[in-house]
């Protein structure tokens, strides 16, 4: 179970996007509630507001098994977690 707190929020439902989708979030009440946005291994503190885009410049191999539907993993992963 993951705790709620202002500090470390339940995590968000995942989702596909769009390849172009832009995701922004503002802060409201920054002295009240100091917000990161923390992606990978980086981490920015005090963020008034964030804007997600995907970075088309880099290119990965995706491994999955292949007795298994890969767009049926998919779904399953973002619906039925």
């Amino acid at each position: 179970m993951t705790p709620i707190s202002a500090s470390r929020p339940r995590p968000c439902r995942r989702t596909l996007l769009y390849y172009d989708a832009i995701v922004e979030s503002e802060v409201l009440e920054r002295e009240k509630r100091p917000a990161l946005a923390a992606a990978d291994a980086e981490e920015v503190h005090d963020i008034v507001r964030v804007e997600l885009r995907e970075n088309g410049g880099h290119k990965l191999t995706l491994l999955y098994e292949p007795e298994h539907n890969l767009e049926e993993q998919i779904i399953r992963e973002q619906f039925c977690a």
